[in-house]
């Protein structure tokens, strides 16, 4: 009784434990009670080993007993993988079939001779080599579960694998003994009860989230391919010298279950290889989809040191669309593609993106040959398609940029490709390579940007002022304010060097609502000193398309203390072009408030007399591009005098900017200009510069350009 009790109370007291700890969790439930009750009847066998007058010699009944372990913990194991595998697909289950008659082929023939002649054949030789075998599956299953898991295992899984490999240990010196007749060693037993110890302390362990896993890749391959080779080698080692049926048989079960493997997997992969050509084709026009492109874009790079990427996109398609609906649309794709392919031809791969943008691949390409096939797309739409009856006639804007000159990585040519054809589109040229001077995309403006963002939280920009003057006395009447950049690094910075990259994005607007507030608080300083100044400021696009603008500006003047009539704002013709509706509104909103409008850079934009009837401003400012050369030429003289004369008969205030010499100065007081500005008279100051400038005129009752 006393061996009873050794033998059997640890592991039963294991299996308690673990059945016991199963039933309280809610993770792997299941999979932790098969793994008790596998505990439990190695404990029952045990014990029935030992129970006074047993059987004593193997196998015998009790290992009946001690064999459903091994069908306890394989759906231990499967109950397991069910929540760690991503999914358990048939190829799985034919593996685990292969794995399994190819071990007990193995164990057949390497032991089949041997353990009938220890039992004497008959059930108790398939008891003994049942053993060996699951003892191999048991070992497979281990090292299959480390390598799919990484080798990354955690304490658990070593404790459950440490546990298992124990007990294939303690049953390898069991056997051992058996069929050799001999004493088993004391080190067999101890594994015996380290096993379920194992197990029960993995049990204790506090509950893990599973990691999911993935059956993919070489690893698949390992159990099925092993187990194949060694029973092609058994049926060829039976040619020669012929081995016991069992392991003949169990040989022959493997490969043909191998076969199945092989049959399954070239299905599998002729399935693969549809979808595959499926992800990479786009279904409407038949061409490379995206992920194709990108594909075959990263292979070229890699390949080939020069190439071009373009960017095609079609003009005026969101019209055919609303015209005649999105079948049109479709069709007109489909043939377009065609097109396409033909005028590339075999230089490079044509892609179709999404929507009507389409993409080219041309490796090896520079400068020459991708302008050519930059105009061979343009004569390829030459001719009309013919969609549902109707003639079509469709135009596409090209752009293109070079590997290496705009750029050596995908991302970067693309995106200077993309930055090219909207170049293209908006210049009308059809086809444009890549220039970086006119990219308003580069990582430059973007760092440019950034330091603008922060040069405004750190008071950076500061304001110039040029001096307006009145031609009639030769005074100062008023300034115009204008923006400078103080870069910590780079020194004063013009606005040519930041205003055009600000004017496109979201800063622009807080920009110039600083520029006016410094110019008002500057101006009220200049009127506290005596100085009976207007001021002049430039507004942004974001600023006259914002219903809030003149609450802004109204809050602005009453709390410098202005009156309205001391600010004039200044907008250029191109600026109405966005919104006219709403540009509109906002100034007869600033209109009503009081202060001046200007209409800047007169005679450079569109539609310039329209402007003039119907936007609610009281100053015309002259372009420069026809001041500076007037004293010179007498055709920017004639459009000086007649603009002059025909803002005096709409009773604006006149003033022409970029006077830069006495001669011109002249020529504008004598046909009738209000005011003038320009380096003749001053170029911008800073404020602290410019009161004297404003008091020896005044003092003197002569024009700034005798005091300087």
């Amino acid at each position: 009784m006393i061996l009873v009790l050794a033998a059997g109370l640890p592991i039963l007291t294991a299996a308690v434990a673990v059945l016991m700890r199963a039933l309280r969790r809610r993770d792997d439930r299941a999979a932790w009670l098969a793994l008790g009750a596998a505990v439990f009847a190695q404990a029952i066998g045990a014990i029935w080993v030992a129970w006074p007058g047993g059987e004593t010699r193997f196998p015998n009944h009790a290992d009946l007993v001690l064999l459903a372990f091994f069908p306890f913990v394989f759906a231990a194991a499967l109950l397991f993988a069910r929540r760690r595998l991503v999914r358990i697909t048939p190829a799985l289950w034919l593996d685990a079939a292969i794995g399994s008659v190819g071990s007990a082929a193995i164990v057949a023939q390497l032991l089949g001779e041997t353990a009938q002649r220890a039992t004497g054949g008959g059930w108790q030789s398939v008891v003994a080599l049942l053993y060996p075998m699951f003892d191999v599956l048991l070992v497979v299953m281990v090292l299959v579960a480390v390598t799919l898991r990484g080798w990354r295992v955690s304490s658990v899984w070593l404790l459950i694998g440490a546990g298992l490999l124990a007990h294939v240990a303690a049953d390898v010196g069991y056997a051992w003994a058996g069929f050799m007749g001999e004493r088993r060693p004391l080190w067999v037993p101890l594994l015996g009860l380290l096993s379920p110890v194992l197990i029960a302390v993995a049990a204790l362990r506090p509950a893990e989230m599973p990691r999911k896993v993935a059956l993919e890749g070489w690893r698949t391959l390992v159990t099925p391919s092993v187990m194949t080779l060694v029973a092609g080698g058994l049926l060829v080692a039976d040619h020669f010298n012929p081995t016991s049926t069992p392991a003949v048989l169990l040989a022959a079960a493997t490969l043909v279950l191998a076969l199945g493997r092989m049959t399954l997997t070239f299905m599998e992969n002729t399935v693969l290889q549809h979808s595959r050509a499926l992800a990479l084709t786009d279904e409407l026009t038949g061409l490379a989809n995206r992920r194709a492109f990108h594909e075959q874009l990263r292979r070229a790079l890699h390949e080939d040191s020069r190439l071009a990427v373009a960017m095609v996109d079609l003009d005026r398609f969101k019209d055919l669309n609303d015209t005649l609906g999105h079948h049109a649309g479709d069709l007109l794709l489909a043939k377009l593609g065609k097109r396409l392919s033909e005028a590339v031809g075999s230089c490079g791969l044509v892609a179709r993106l999404g929507g009507d943008e389409f993409a080219l691949v041309l490796p090896g390409a520079g400068l020459a040959h991708a302008t050519d096939i930059g105009r061979r797309i343009g004569a390829a739409l030459q001719a009309p398609f013919e969609i549902d009856g109707l003639e079509v006639v469709m135009d596409a804007s090209v752009g293109a940029a070079l590997c290496p000159d705009h750029g050596t990585t995908a991302d970067e040519l693309l995106q200077r490709a993309d930055v090219a054809m909207y170049q293209a589109k908006d210049a009308r040229t059809g086809f444009q390579i890549y220039d970086p001077s006119r990219d308003r995309h580069s990582r430059e403006r973007l760092q440019l940007i950034a330091e603008l963002r922060h040069a405004l939280e750190r008071d950076e920009l500061v304001l110039h002022y040029q001096p307006k003057v009145n031609l009639a006395t030769g005074l100062v009447d008023g300034v115009e304010a204008l923006v400078r950049w103080q870069h910590p690094v780079h020194g004063l910075r013009g606005p040519g060097a930041f205003l055009p990259h600000a004017e496109h994005t979201a800063l622009m607007r807080p920009l110039t609502l600083h520029v006016l507030e410094t110019a008002l608080a500057q101006l009220a300083a200049w009127r506290a000193d005596g100085l009976d100044l207007h001021m002049a400021v430039n507004l942004a696009v974001q600023n006259l398309l914002d219903l809030r603008t003149p609450g802004q500006i109204e809050r602005a003047l009453e709390r410098h203390g202005i009156p309205p009539q001391a600010l004039t704002l200044e907008v250029t013709e191109s600026l109405m072009l966005h919104d006219p509706q709403r540009a509109g509104e906002v100034l007869a909103d600033l209109k009503a408030l009081g202060v001046g409008l200007a209409l800047d850079d007169f005679g450079t934009g569109y539609s310039s007399l329209e402007h003039l009837k119907r936007l609610p401003v009281n100053e015309l400012k002259i372009d420069k591009s026809f001041v500076m050369t007037m004293d010179r030429d007498p055709a920017d003289r004639a459009i000086v005098a007649s603009t002059a004369a025909l803002g005096r008969s709409l009773g604006l205030r006149v003033v022409a900017e970029g006077v830069e010499s006495r001669a011109s100065a002249s020529v504008l007081a004598a046909i009738g200009c209000d005011l003038a500005q320009g380096f003749y008279y001053s170029p911008p100051v800073p404020a602290d510069q410019l009161p004297a400038l404003v008091r020896a005129a005044r003092d003197a009752q002569i024009g700034v350009a005798d005091v300087i």
